[in-house]
């Protein structure tokens, strides 16, 4: 029973995992729930999940954990950093085990989920030991999200003009930034991602499409922020 007990919150813990969506800061500005569900009425489904577990179904899980872990709050990551890097480890591993499985699409996925896994914890190890500027995080409050610099009156009839500001000082801004500058953006942006958490049950279904394309849009610019300051890294040793 215990074990039956175990699978079934798997599933659900697994289910839920795949709705969720998306990525954010991980530097902290200096100064989970167990779910539970009917035995009876899952118990077939558990089992096929269960079953189920391919190459293919590890890489999506794998998907949807970094997307949960980089949309969570500085406060939680820095409380539970050294579990949250062992089970990033572990969770990479296991697709590398199962590599020669993928298809070759999957296998080009994995390659950019391991980069940017990468690049994540290199951040997060950085930022665990030179905590933000307050000062300088309010500077870049402003700066990025203009008349939207106060998050809490962000409100579901404007986030995504708020969202559309942020992006506009992205694109215009982004190729002046060093690494230090794009962890304060970063910061900024994760605030505004917990601003539309917060909103998510009241936002109207155009306006959560057109939040999640700018998203992506900011997530592939960082990354190759990232990716221009590893190579710079590299050619300078």
């Amino acid at each position: 029973m215990d074990t039956l007990n175990s699978t079934v919150r798997y599933t659900a813990i697994l289910c839920l995992s795949f709705a969720l969506w998306n990525c954010e800061s991980r530097r902290e500005v200096e100064t989970t729930e167990e779910i539970t569900v009917d035995t009876a009425e899952t118990e077939d489904t558990a089992r096929v999940i269960k079953t189920g577990n391919t190459a293919e179904d590890e890489l999506e899980e794998f998907r949807a954990w970094l997307n949960r872990q980089t949309e969570r709050g500085d406060t939680a990551i820095r409380r539970e950093w050294p579990q949250v890097r062992e089970e990033l480890r572990e969770r990479n591993v296991k697709l590398e085990q199962k590599f020669d499985s993928l298809s070759e699409q999957s296998k080009e996925e994995f390659r950019i989920l391991q980069s940017r896994y990468e690049r994540w914890e290199d951040r997060q190890e950085r930022r665990q030991q030179q905590p933000l500027d307050p000062a300088k995080v309010t500077e870049w409050q402003d700066q990025l999200l203009d008349d939207y610099d106060n998050l809490n009156t962000i409100q579901p009839e404007n986030i995504r003009e708020a969202y559309l500001t942020f992006m506009g000082e992205v694109r215009a801004k982004r190729r002046n930034w060093s690494q230090d500058d794009w962890d304060y953006v970063d910061y900024v942006y994760s605030q505004l991602n917990q601003r539309r958490r917060q909103l998510e049950g009241e936002l109207r279904t155009s306006d959560r499409l057109k939040i999640r394309t700018l998203q992506a849009e900011y997530l592939a610019l960082e990354g190759s922020a990232d990716t221009m300051d590893m190579l710079q890294g590299s050619a300078e040793r």
